[in-house]
């Protein structure tokens, strides 16, 4: 009776662990939310400021930018180049971050180097995609950068670059701070004073060098640009009623929209072929020309402002600024 009662006690004993071995397997293959160690990788990129004065055609809304703006992301071991997230295309998700177009968790020690450039797809003035080293240097190379105002026009956007160093789990409820870099210059041409009987035809910034070599040094905090080949000249054309001005002197009124150019030095050569009314008889004047000398500096925005008369033309170049364009 007592063998019979262990044997007993043994088949129950055998049958409770089969039975919580069972429920152990089936806990395991419940998915479980990701721990606080493993959460969600999100970016935090404040995309809308960056280019609403970046692209030709003004932005609506916020949501305009967040909707259309993609950018390339890949994160790395921090220090290294071993890859934690493979270059993907990052996107909004219409309400809080940028997300990568499959889940990627925080690892549970360590930290990340994030580095990423916009838009998504380069383009066409960017000869390659750029190099990111492990000392956190980015270099690219721009080929032929459009100098006409037809050419930059309001499909153009500037390719830009942003980097986010030793980002680890602590980043998960707040995002990871993405601040996108501006190598480009950026000008902006508006008229001041002009008299009625003035037509603009063409506004040209001569001899500048549209192709060159972009290099941001981490370790010392520099952008620098080596600008090659022959320069060209920016034509800005103006045709119909767009270039008849004859506002308010006290008043300068923005012509066209916002142009990248090469960081460099530039002479500051500019030319503005125009059509002057003379007791009803049009006198064109080829080469109204004056010399602004300027040093484009990468992120900085330089404003020409134009006074027009049937006698001379005058450009007054207004102090650069460092919006965050």
């Amino acid at each position: 009776m007592t063998t019979n009662g262990n044997t007993y006690k043994f088949i129950l004993f055998l049958m409770a662990a089969l039975f919580m071995a069972a429920c152990s397997k089936d806990d395991a293959s419940t998915p479980q939310p990701p721990s606080p160690d493993n959460s969600e990788i999100q970016l935090k990129a404040d995309v809308w400021r960056v280019m609403e004065g970046t692209r030709a055609t003004t932005f609506d809304s916020q949501a305009d930018v967040q909707d259309e703006v993609t950018f390339t992301c890949t994160a790395y071991n921090e220090g290294t180049l071993t890859e934690y997230i493979s270059s993907s295309t990052v996107t909004w998700n219409g309400s809080t971050a940028w997300e990568f177009p499959t889940k990627h968790y925080w690892p549970a020690t360590g930290s990340l180097d994030f580095f990423a450039y916009m838009p998504a797809t380069r383009p066409a003035y960017i000869a390659a995609n750029p190099t990111y080293t492990a000392a956190h240097n980015v270099t690219f190379t721009c080929s032929g950068l459009p100098m006409t105002n037809a050419g930059q026009g309001s499909g153009l956007k500037e390719f830009m670059y942003g980097i986010a160093l030793g980002k680890n789990k602590d980043n998960a409820s707040s995002g990871v701070p993405l601040t996108f870099q501006h190598p480009f210059a950026r000008i902006k041409l508006q008229l001041a004073a002009s008299h009625p009987d003035v037509t603009i035809n063409s506004i040209t910034f001569r001899n500048i060098k549209n192709n060159g070599s972009f290099t941001y040094n981490h370790s010392a905090s520099t952008s620098t640009w080596s600008p090659s080949g022959d320069a060209t000249n920016f034509v800005f054309s103006l045709t119909g009623d767009a270039a008849v001005f004859n506002n308010n002197p006290a008043t300068a009124t923005q012509i066209g929209e916002y142009y990248i150019m090469i960081p460099q030095e530039w002479a500051g050569v500019i030319e503005v072929n125009a059509d002057c009314l003379f007791w009803g008889d049009k006198v064109n004047y080829p080469s109204l020309t004056t010399t602004v000398p300027t040093t484009w500096q990468p992120g900085y925005s330089y404003t020409y402002t134009f006074n027009i008369s049937p006698d001379d033309l005058k450009v007054n170049v207004v102090d650069t600024f460092t919006e965050q364009w």
